[in-house]
C-alpha cells in the first residue's frame, strides 16, 4: 500500500497519539514530530473533504436548446443596448447592435412564425425615438466623443433601413408599451418555456437522449459510498500493517511472514466485498425486461427498433426532415430508416414521399467525398427510376416545385385522385449526371475502372429520357428544358455510329412510350429535334449552350457549311465573351472542331482561322478545359486550382491537342512559306508574318547548328516547309504524311491525298514566287511535268494568280507560256535588292552629313543665301573668316571646282544628272572636307 494512502489513517491516529500526550513525557524531538504529522494529516484531512464533496454532491448542468440559447443571447444584447444608449456610449451601441442582427436572424427561423422577444421590440423602438425622432443637434454631438458621434450617425441611418423589416412590431409595441424589464423578463421566460416545451416535443426518437433512473443513480451512490468505505478499511489494514513493519529492525522486517489469523480474516472479508460489489451479468434472454437502462448506439442515439406503421410514416417523415443537416445525424442510418419506411408505404403518394426523401438522403451520404462512390451512385439511380416507374404507372400524381406542401395524415387514405407534391425532379437528375461525371473527372482515364464506369452512361442516358417524358406528360416546361439539354450534351461528342447503338439500347430500356420533341429517325433528326426545342423555349443561355452544342455535331460529321451558317447566323461570336466559363470552353471547343472540319474538306485557310486564336495563346489545355497549366507570371491559388479541376472535362470528350496542333501548323505551312517567298521577291509586299508561332518555330529550327531525322509531329512539319522552300515538293510530301497523327482521323487516306495535291499547289506558287525574276517566260507543260501536275491545272493556277496581282506576268493562249513583265528585273536577285536598298540609305545620309557641314561653314547662314551672295560678286564666307584653306572665287559655278583642284578631290561638275553626279559630288566633299581639316 502507498504512502499516500496512509496519510489519511496517520492523521486520525496521530490526533489520538496526540489528546493524550499530557499523560506521558516526550521529549523535544519527539514533540516536533508529531507537530509536523498533525499538520501533514490536517491537509490530508482536507483534501478527502474535498474529494469527498466533489464526489457526493452532483452538480446539475441546465441543458439548453438552440431556441433558448438565442433566446437568451438576443435578450442579454438588448438589455445591454438599452443601457449603453442611457449613458450614450454609442460606441458600444453600435457593437452589440451588429450582433444582435444575426442573433435574430437565427432566432426568427427558429421561432417559426412566433413573435420575436419584446424587449428586442422595445430596443429597436427606443434606439429610432432617441436617433431619428429626438436626434442630437452639432452642440450635443460635440460633447460627445469622435467615436460615439460617429456610431450615433451610423445607428442613425442603420434605424432608417433596418426598422422597416419590423414596423408592424414596432407600432404594435407602440399602441401597448411595456416599459418595466420584469414584465419583459417574464415574457421571455414564458415564450422560452413554451418554446422549449414545444422543442422537446418535436425532436425524433432517433436523436433522444439516454436517460438515467433514479433508482439507479440512487445504487450508485451507495456503490460510491461502499467504495469508499472500503478505501478506509484498506487504509486501515495499510496502516496497521505498516505500524507492524516499523517495530522490527533490520532485515527482519523483510523477511517473509506466516499470515495471521487477523489477516486472513481480513483478505476473505474484502474478497467477499469484492464479490457482492461486483453485479452478476443479466442473462441475454432477459434483455428486454431491462431495469430502467435505454440500449442506445453511436453518438447517443436510440438504438431501439421504432414500429413503423402506414399512419405513423407522415410522423417519423416529419422528424427526419427535422433532422437532416443537424449536427451528429448519423447519414447511414437515415438511408436505413427511409429504407424501412418505403417498405410500409401504403400507397403512391406515400411511396413518392418516402422516395424523394430517400434519393435526398443517398446524394446527401456522399455529400463530403470527392465523388459519389459507385455502388451508392447505382442506388440512388435506381431510386430514381423508382421513382419515375411510381409517376408513370400513377398518372395522376404530379411532383413540381411550386406545389403545396402534403404534410398532413390525408395520404393514409389515398384512393387514386389528382395530388401533387412539392418537390424538383430534375434536380435528382442533374445531380446524377454531375456526380457520374466527377466520378469521371477523378477515375484514371488510363485503367480499366475508367472503362467500367463508362458502361454506365447508357443507363443515365436511359434515366435522363424517361425523366423526359414525364415532363413532357406533366406540362413542366422549365424543367423539360433543362433535361433535354442534358439529353444532348450526352449525344453532340459521339458520332452517329455511337449514338444509333444508345439509342437503340435506350429504346429497349425505355417504357414510357414516344416523345413529341424527338420522332423516329436517324440520330442527325434526333439531335436536330431536340436543338429546334431548345431554340423555340429555352431561355437565352441554355439556347446558346444548345446551339454551340449543335455546331460541334454537325462539325464533327463533316458537315462544315451548316455549321458556318448556323454560327454566323446565331452572332454567338458577338457574345460568347460575356458567358460564364462553361460556355466559353464550350465555344471554343465548337471553334476547335470547325477548324478540323475545314481541314477534312480542304479548306486550308478556313481551318488556319478557326484555329489561329485558340493554338497561338499558348493556353489551349485551359481554354478547352482538358488540364491545368501553371503560367509563369501567374501561381494559382489551391481554391483556383480546385475551381478550375472541377471544370475540366472527362478524357472520353476531349478534343485530341496533338491532332489539333498538327492541323494548325500544317495550315501554317500552306500559307506562311509562299508568302514569305513573294514578299521577298516584291520588296513592296506586307512583310508582316501571317502566322506569328509558325514563325518562330521555323526560325528556330533554321538557327540550329546541327538537325537529326524528324522525331516528332513538329519536326516534321518544320522539315517539310524547309523543303517546300527551296521547291523540293517530293521531300515535303513525304515528310507530311509520315505524320502518325493522321490515323487518329476517319478519312486518312483522302486527307492524305489532299495534302500531297495542296502541296503541289503550293510548291508551284512558291517556285514561281522565287524565280520570277531570273526568267524572262516559262512553259506550262515544263511546269507541269515539274510539279506533277495536269496542264489544265497549271494553267488555273496562273490565271488566279495573275489575276490576283499575285504575279506581274501574262499568260500566252497560242504558245502555252508565262511571260513575265519587266517590272520583275528591276530587282534580279536578292543580294541586288538589298545592295540597292543600302545605296539608297547611304545617299539621303550622304545628303543630310553635308547640309549639316555648310550650315556649319557659313555660320548658320543657308546655303542659297550664300549662293545669292556669290552670283553677285561677293567674297566666300571662307575669305571672312580668314581661312587660307577655303579661299573661293568670285563666281559660284566654278567654286567647287575650284575647291577640288585645290584640296586634290576628284569631285565632278554639280550640273550634271544621275546617281553618279551625286556619288562623285559626295566624293569630292569628303576629300575637301579632309583637306580643309589638315
Amino acid at each position: 500500500m502507498s504512502r499516500f494512502f496512509q496519510n489519511v489513517n496517520d492523521s486520525e491516529s496521530s490526533d489520538s497519539d496526540f489528546s493524550s500526550s499530557s499523560d506521558s513525557e516526550f521529549s523535544e524531538n519527539e514533540l516536533e514530530q508529531k507537530q509536523k504529522q498533525t499538520s501533514t494529516a490536517a491537509s490530508g484531512r482536507f483534501a478527502r473533504a474535498a474529494y469527498d464533496s466533489d464526489s457526493d454532491t452532483d452538480v446539475k448542468r441546465v441543458m439548453k436548446n438552440p431556441r433558448e440559447k438565442q433566446m437568451d443571447e438576443a435578450v442579454k444584447l438588448s438589455t445591454d443596448i438599452l443601457k449603453a444608449m442611457r449613458t450614450d456610449e454609442w460606441q458600444a451601441v453600435s457593437v452589440d447592435y451588429e450582433k444582435l442582427l444575426p442573433v435574430v436572424k437565427k432566432l426568427t427561423n427558429l421561432l417559426k412564425g412566433e413573435s420575436l422577444p419584446r424587449v428586442f421590440i422595445r430596443c429597436l423602438a427606443k434606439l429610432e425615438d432617441r436617433t431619428i425622432k429626438d436626434g442630437m443637434n452639432k452642440e450635443q454631438l460635440s460633447k460627445l466623443k469622435a467615436a460615439d458621434a460617429r456610431a450615433f450617425n451610423k445607428m442613425k441611418q442603420r434605424m432608417r433601413k433596418d426598422n422597416k423589416s419590423y414596423a408592424k412590431d414596432i407600432s404594435a409595441y407602440r399602441e401597448n408599451p411595456v416599459d418595466s424589464a420584469d414584465e419583459e423578463a417574464s415574457a421571455a421566460n414564458a415564450a422560452v418555456e413554451s418554446g422549449s416545451e414545444d422543442e422537446d416535443q418535436a425532436v425524433p426518437s432517433m436523436q433522444t437522449a439516454r436517460a438515467v433512473p433514479k433508482a439507479k443513480q440512487a445504487a450508485r451512490d451507495s456503490d460510491m459510498d461502499s467504495d469508499d468505505s472500503q478505501w478506509d478499511m484498506d487504509d486501515s489494514e495499510v496502516s496497521s500493517s505498516e505500524s507492524e513493519d516499523e517495530r522490527q529492525v533490520g532485515f527482519s522486517r523483510w523477511l517473509k511472514k506466516a499470515p495471521t489469523k487477523d489477516e486472513g480474516s481480513a483478505k476473505k472479508t474484502k474478497k467477499d466485498r469484492s464479490q457482492r460489489s461486483t453485479p452478476a451479468p443479466a442473462p441475454q434472454a432477459d434483455a428486454d425486461e431491462d431495469d430502467g437502462f435505454t440500449t442506445v448506439g453511436k453518438g447517443g442515439k436510440v438504438a431501439k427498433k421504432v414500429e413503423v406503421t402506414a399512419e405513423s410514416l407522415n410522423k417519423h417523415l416529419k422528424a427526419i426532415h427535422d433532422a437532416r443537416g443537424r449536427k451528429g445525424t448519423d447519414k447511414k442510418e437515415t438511408v436505413v430508416m427511409l429504407g424501412s419506411l418505403l417498405g410500409v408505404a401504403g400507397n403512391a403518394l406515400q411511396r413518392c414521399k418516402v422516395l424523394m426523401a430517400l434519393i435526398s438522403a443517398q446524394f446527401d451520404e456522399s455529400s463530403s467525398q470527392s465523388y459519389m462512390p459507385v455502388d451508392q451512385w447505382k442506388r440512388s439511380q435506381s431510386s430514381i427510376n423508382e421513382l419515375l416507374s411510381t409517376l408513370e404507372a400513377n398518372r395522376q400524381l404530379s411532383i413540381f416545385e411550386t406545389a403545396d406542401a402534403h404534410d398532413d395524415d390525408s395520404d393514409v387514405s389515398y384512393a387514386g385522385e389528382e395530388a401533387t407534391l412539392r418537390g424538383s425532379v430534375v434536380s435528382f437528375i442533374d445531380r446524377l449526371d454531375d456526380e457520374f461525371t466527377r466520378s469521371l473527372q477523378t477515375i484514371d482515364p488510363h485503367t480499366p475502372d475508367y472503362i467500367e464506369r463508362m458502361r454506365d452512361s447508357v443507363p443515365l442516358y436511359v434515366t435522363i429520357a424517361r425523366a423526359q417524358s414525364y415532363f413532357e406528360r406533366a406540362a413542366l416546361q422549365e424543367s423539360l428544358c433543362r433535361v433535354v439539354l442534358r439529353r444532348i450534351e450526352h449525344l453532340y461528342y459521339r458520332t452517329d455510329q455511337v449514338n444509333s447503338q444508345v439509342e437503340a439500347a435506350a429504346a429497349a430500356l425505355e417504357t414510357s412510350g414516344e416523345s413529341r420533341i424527338v420522332s423516329g429517325g436517324d440520330i442527325e433528326s434526333v439531335v436536330h429535334g431536340l436543338c429546334t426545342f431548345l431554340y423555340q423555349h429555352a431561355d437565352p443561355l441554355l439556347r446558346m449552350r444548345a446551339m454551340l452544342m449543335h455546331i460541334f455535331n454537325h462539325a464533327l460529321h463533316k458537315r462544315y457549311y451548316v455549321a458556318r451558317d448556323l454560327l454566323l447566323m446565331s452572332h454567338i461570336q458577338e457574345s460568347a465573351h460575356q458567358a460564364d466559363v462553361n460556355t466559353q470552353v464550350l465555344y471554343n471547343r465548337a471553334l476547335a472542331q470547325m477548324g478540323l472540319a475545314a481541314f477534312r474538306l480542304g479548306l486550308v485557310r478556313e481551318a488556319f482561322e478557326h484555329t489561329v486564336e485558340l493554338m497561338s495563346s499558348g493556353h489551349q489545355r485551359e481554354l478547352l478545359a482538358q488540364g491545368v497549366g501553371q503560367m509563369r507570371t501567374q501561381q494559382l491559388s489551391p481554391a483556383e486550382e480546385q475551381l478550375q479541376r472541377q471544370r475540366q472535362l472527362p478524357f472520353h470528350i476531349n478534343i485530341n491537342l496533338e491532332l489539333l496542333e498538327c492541323v494548325f501548323l500544317t495550315a501554317s505551312m500552306l500559307i506562311e512559306i509562299p508568302f514569305m517567298a513573294s514578299a521577298n521577291a516584291n520588296p513592296e509586299t506586307r512583310r508582316t508574318a501571317t502566322c506569328r508561332v509558325f514563325r518562330r518555330m521555323l526560325d528556330y529550327n533554321e538557327r540550329q547548328v546541327f538537325l537529326g531525322p524528324p522525331e516528332n509531329t513538329r519536326d516534321h512539319i518544320m522539315a517539310a516547309a524547309k523543303a517546300l522552300a527551296d521547291g523540293d515538293w517530293v521531300a515535303a510530301r513525304d515528310f507530311i504524311q509520315a505524320i502518325k497523327i493522321w490515323s487518329l482521323l476517319p478519312d486518312c487516306e483522302e486527307i492524305k491525298d489532299m495534302l500531297a495535291s495542296k502541296i503541289q499547289i503550293e510548291a508551284l506558287r512558291t517556285y514561281l514566287f522565287t524565280y520570277s525574276t531570273q526568267f524572262e517566260s516559262v512553259g506550262l507543260d515544263d511546269l507541269a511535268t515539274m510539279f506533277d501536275l495536269s496542264r489544265g491545272k497549271v494553267y488555273s493556277l496562273l490565271a488566279r494568280m495573275v489575276y490576283q496581282d499575285e504575279l506581274q506576268a501574262s499568260l500566252d493562249e497560242v504558245s502555252g507560256v508565262l511571260v513575265f513583265s519587266r517590272a520583275n528585273f528591276e530587282a534580279s536577285s536578292r543580294l541586288q535588292q538589298t545592295a540597292l536598298m543600302m545605296s539608297n540609305k547611304v545617299n539621303a545620309f550622304a545628303d543630310i552629313n553635308e547640309r549639316m557641314f555648310e550650315l556649319k561653314n557659313n555660320g548658320g547662314q543657308a546655303p542659297g543665301d550664300r549662293q545669292g551672295n556669290a552670283d553677285q560678286g561677293g567674297r566666300g564666307q571662307g575669305d571672312r573668316d580668314s581661312r587660307s584653306n577655303y579661299q573661293r572665287g568670285p563666281g559660284g559655278g566654278n567654286r567647287d571646282a575650284q575647291r577640288n583642284r585645290k584640296d586634290g578631290g576628284a569631285g565632278g561638275n554639280r550640273n550634271n544628272n544621275g546617281r553618279n553626279t551625286n556619288n562623285n559630288r559626295r566624293g569630292g566633299g569628303n576629300q575637301q572636307r579632309r583637306g580643309g581639316r589638315q
